[in-house]
């Protein structure tokens, strides 16, 4: 069955006015900085049942609303919720692996419309006397996500992207663990416009050395808060696969462009496979919160 994705955007300047309904179920992640908790405990923003979700990246367990399985098996955990009610992620507070396994569920499940909210921070923390930012504060490593496994080895895989955020060390540590990367067909993505005018230099400076390296990447541009664009880059690289091949995604940059990534694996898994690290967050990494998005989500099934 043939299926795409379409998303309606729009931006506001606090949670109370994303205009969800009321009674609804918000499925979130652990807040770690001012904008997740304003995400997260607003007194003043809709009701909504609030569902915990966290990802166990050693056992690839998910645990939603405390009962926890097999990633496998989210979409029996999710199915519980799927009552008629107004179907909310917040992924500010969500972290990459703990929403694409809710996005796949609720796909999987037959879900066409979904929402999605994301609050940009204020600005990002900088460690006392660094000049670039620390957002992580331990990154496992890359480890497999259930039904985004893919194998980079195999000539099958012909070409990759990877949307890059302001860590640096994130790409060179794939490239590292995984040489057979250089062999594909590369895209790097930058977040232009960024969240704010400037902030993009913080994301390409610090890669430049690297891309200088491998000079037969391809640089890519799609706006850092908006995940339609992101999944039209995604789709440039399928549309350029012969067929029967397949692609990967490493989504490192802005959590816009993991949303555009989950829903896009979610729906071609058959071609698409993920490569992720699993950072765990600081805490404190960005202080207040600035634009509010509110993204819907359309699942077109022919």
């Amino acid at each position: 069955m043939a299926a795409t994705a379409h998303f309606y955007s729009s931006s506001h300047n606090s949670v109370v006015q994303l205009g969800l309904s009321s009674g609804g179920v918000l499925f979130h992640g652990t807040a770690v900085d001012d904008r997740g908790e304003l995400a997260v405990n607003t007194e003043e923003a809709p009701t909504h049942e609030k569902v915990l979700v966290t990802y166990d990246v050693e056992n690839m367990t998910v645990s939603v609303g405390g009962i926890a399985a097999s990633a496998d098996a989210c979409a029996d955990l999710v199915q519980r919720y799927m009552d008629g009610r107004q179907i909310v992620l917040e992924a500010t507070t969500l972290g990459f692996a703990e929403l694409f396994c809710i996005t796949r569920a609720l796909i999987a499940l037959g879900v066409n419309t979904f929402h999605i909210i994301y609050a940009e921070p204020d600005n990002y923390t900088k460690p006392v006397g660094g000049d670039s930012y620390a957002l992580s504060e331990l990154i496992p490593g890359y480890k497999p996500i259930p039904h985004a496994v893919v194998d980079l080895s195999s000539d099958e895989v012909e070409a990759g992207v990877f949307f890059l955020g302001y860590e640096p060390d994130r790409m060179a540590r794939a490239l590292a663990e995984y040489q057979m990367i250089a062999a594909k067909s590369v895209k790097v993505v930058f977040g232009v416009p960024a969240f704010r005018a400037g902030w993009e230099l913080n994301a390409i400076v610090p890669h430049l050395p690297m891309l200088s390296e491998q000079g037969d990447f391809d640089i890519a541009y799609c706006s850092a808060s908006d995940p339609g664009s992101a999944f039209e880059c995604l789709e440039r690289t399928r549309d350029s696969l012969t067929a029967g091949a397949k692609m990967f995604i490493a989504p490192i940059g802005t959590k816009p462009c993991g949303i555009a990534t989950a829903v896009f694996a979610s729906l071609f898994p058959s071609e698409t496979g993920i490569i992720f690290d699993h950072p765990r967050k600081k805490s404190k990494r960005s202080t207040g919160a600035n634009v509010w998005h509110l993204y819907v989500v359309r699942v077109d099934r022919e």
